[in-house]
């Protein structure tokens, strides 16, 4: 379950849309799925909250305290520490008046190029999350592994992801069973390190059975070294841009030595950096801190 929300900074707007749609009101926007058989994730946000200190990957394992939690407290009384950057690239489109909120307390960075994102959320003037369109489809880019699903929001955010107002079907691979807690309750086809065998290469079977694919990067400290083949990262692609698909891409923080090291980036970036996205080393901690994106257009669901 999400986090608790202590105090909203930052209101971010895109560039002018075409005609708007949606209301203004504010719900609070939750999604689960009913996609098949859940073989992984307890689901309980509540152990992670170290979560993404990811309490998450280490869950007390060597290498993340000193990254981790212990700096709930930090900061707290020092005011505001998250802002809001929306890029827009977003001519003439259908737009809903909403907002989304996220919580974190421990991230990577990104590092953002071209124009296929066109929102971003940033802590300290480092962007933490994305949105953006790749081809035929969309994705969402989270630095922190706490965030995907567990986003507040009243925007059609999964349906606007997997391109359908029914409840989307999901699949999700990459960690490993020591990576920690999920930090999501979903229903959702889960893997391991690798995507299974079947959709290898084949990115139309992917998309006719899931609407959203999420990877979320392992940690070097966990999978040996073990990363998802080339040829993996090219279906997810081909997911996304040619068969319309919706995919989270995670990474988490990295100091070098604790959570993702230089392996675990190049491995993410195979898949990040041709959207214009790019994870970087460098590991944010700060404590409890949320923020909130107020779009002026967040583009209407398709599909």
């Amino acid at each position: 379950m999400p986090r608790p929300f202590h105090v909203l900074f930052g209101v971010a707007l895109l560039a002018a849309c075409g005609p708007k749609t949606g209301e203004e009101t504010s719900t609070t926007f939750v999604s689960t799925a009913d996609s098949g058989p859940t073989t992984g994730g307890d689901g309980d946000g509540d152990t992670g909250d170290g979560n993404t200190g990811d309490g998450d990957a280490g869950d007390g394992d060597a290498g993340d305290s000193e990254t981790g939690d212990g700096d709930s407290g930090d900061g707290d009384t020092e005011g505001p520490k998250f802002d809001t950057i929306v890029e827009a690239d977003v001519s003439m489109m259908e737009c809903i008046d909403c907002a989304l909120t996220i919580d974190s307390m421990q991230s990577g960075v990104f590092n953002i190029s071209g124009d296929d994102v066109f929102a971003t959320a940033t802590l300290m003037n480092e962007i933490v999350y994305a949105l953006g369109t790749y081809g035929n489809g969309r994705f969402i880019a989270s630095a922190d592994s706490s965030l995907p699903f567990n986003e507040i929001t009243d925007c059609p955010l999964h349906a606007w992801l997997g391109a359908t107002e029914a409840e989307p079907s999901i699949f999700w691979f990459g960690w490993t069973p020591s990576d920690g807690p999920v930090n999501f309750d979903i229903d959702a086809t889960v893997a391991g390190v690798h995507m299974p065998a079947q959709y290898i290469g084949n990115p139309a079977q992917l998309a006719a059975e899931f609407d959203i694919v999420m990877y979320m990067e392992a940690s070097g400290q966990f999978d040996q070294g073990d990363e998802p083949s080339d040829a993996e990262m090219q279906t997810l692609l081909d997911y996304v841009s040619i068969h319309g698909g919706g995919l989270y891409m995670v990474s988490e923080f990295s100091n070098g030595s604790a959570y993702l090291n230089q392996d675990d980036l190049d491995s993410i970036n195979r898949v990040m950096q041709p959207m214009g996205v790019e994870a970087l080393m460098v590991s944010l901690a700060w404590g409890n801190v949320d923020g909130n994106i107020e779009f002026d257009c967040f583009p209407a669901p398709v599909g």
